[in-house]
Order: structure tokens, then sequence, then C-alpha cells
């Protein structure tokens, strides 16, 4: 099992992963979730089969991303759907059964300006609404953009993401139901305690001011996930080991930029 995530804001993107692998419900080591797609400013992180037509993930994803390199004009929306594409003829029905999601996120160049962009491939069609679990897993992958398309757009974004006065980001989450769902238990009441420290003005406490101080607020999400899966009665670790991390600092030239 796996916790994966996606953090957005104007300092650039941080793709985030547990370690841990489980087979029968048993640890089976620390292996990769997290790539890097530096010929497009992006990464990925991956979630749910291991394997990709009897191909370890980490070899078939490593393989993939060093073919789509010697495309010409590949574009990330190219990338993610022949991801799509490969994911939907490769994967045995066996494999799909344990059910797949990437998360794919960079930026992209448009009229001499950047932006960033969130798309999401699964075959995971739906979650159920009163234990959270996965379900609605079948051989169909679909794919969408969900943050310039769709969230920027919808969530009032557009006025505070790139303002240097607010602590305004975008965060993507998926993984293992008690380990996803209490990410964002935790999420909203860590978020409201740093605030009561960086609300008191007489202290120098404050939000982050780099991609690498951004990466230490994920990272300590990560890390009482990983505590509580090791005060736990599970069977195996299902979320845990080195946190993966990946940074992709925003461009100079990025759109909507305020000063």
């Amino acid at each position: 099992m796996t916790l994966i995530i996606t953090h957005l804001s104007r300092f650039g993107i941080i793709h985030a992963s547990d370690s841990n692998l489980t087979s029968s419900d048993q640890d089976a080591g620390e292996v990769t979730k997290t790539y890097k797609i530096c010929f497009l400013k992006g990464g990925l992180t991956t979630a749910g089969s291991y394997h990709v037509n009897n191909i370890p993930m980490p070899e078939w994803m490593t393989d993939f991303i060093d073919k789509q390199s010697n495309i010409t004009g590949l574009s990330l929306r190219d990338f993610s759907y022949n991801l799509k594409h490969a994911l939907q003829e490769t994967m045995l029905k066996e494999e799909k059964e344990n059910g797949s999601m990437i998360h794919i996120a960079g930026y992209v160049e448009e009229h001499g300006v950047y932006h960033p962009e969130f798309w999401f491939i699964s075959n995971v069609h739906g979650i159920n609404p009163k234990t959270g679990e996965y379900e609605d897993i079948d051989e169909n992958f679909d794919i969408s953009e969900d943050f310039w398309n769709r969230d920027y757009r919808n969530n009032n974004l557009k006025e505070t993401f790139q303002d240097p006065n607010q602590h305004s980001y975008q965060i993507y989450v998926n993984g293992f139901a008690p380990g996803r769902i209490g990410f964002n238990i935790i999420r909203t009441q860590l978020d409201r305690f740093f605030s009561s420290f960086w609300n008191v003005r007489d202290w120098k406490f404050r939000p982050p001011k780099t991609l690498e101080e951004s990466k230490l607020y994920v990272e300590i999400y990560m890390q009482v996930i990983n505590s509580l899966f090791i005060m736990s009665d599970y069977n195996a670790r299902y979320i845990g080991g080195k946190t993966q991390t990946l940074l992709i600092p925003q461009p100079e030239n990025i759109v909507d930029k305020k000063t």
C-alpha cells in the first residue's frame, strides 16, 4: 500500500510518497514510488499495483520515462495520455484488479509563460462514502487534469496562489484509506496548530518562504502518518519507511505572478 502526495504552491511543486512495499499483508521492503520527468519540468508518483505485464513498477516506469524523453515536442499532457494508454494496453487484467493511481505534475509553457498542471490517471472510479475505501475498480483507466483547468479556477486560487502575503497551496492525496483519511485529518489539525504560532506577533514563527521549507511542511505530515502505522495493530506497515520527495521549483516567468 502507499500514500502519495502532490503539493503545489507559489514556490514550486513537491511530489512525496512513502517507501514501504507490502505483499500478502506482509512487509516486503522499500521501493521507488517517486520519479523525475526532467525533460518536462515535472515528476510523478505511483500507488496501487506493483507490476505492469509482470514487470516491477520501478523498472517499468523508469523505462517508460526514458522512452518518452526521445519524443520531440512532447508536452506534459502528451506524456500523461501516453502513460494512460500504456497502462491500459500493457497492464494485465489481474494487475488492474489491485487498482492503480498516478499523480503527474509539472510546469507547462504557453505563450512564453509557465503554469502548473496536475494530471491524475487511475482505474479506481469511486470512494465509498461511509468507509473511504476505494471502489469501482475495473480495467479502464481514466485521466484528468485537476489543477489548472479545475481547482485553480474554481477554488479562488487565482487571487491567492501567487500572493506572497498568503499561505496558499493546493494538495492532492491518494493511497491506503486509513492513511489517506488520517492525512487529511492531520493536515487540518496541524494547519490550525501552525497558524496559532504564526499569529503571535511577538514570536518570529512564519509560514514557509521557500520550496525547501515547504518540503519540511509536507514531511511533517508524512512522519506523523508513519508513526501512527508503527503504533498500530496492522499486519504490515502499509504506509511508512523513508519519505521520498521530488522538488520542482516554480519557473521565474510564471503566469499570474504577483510582486
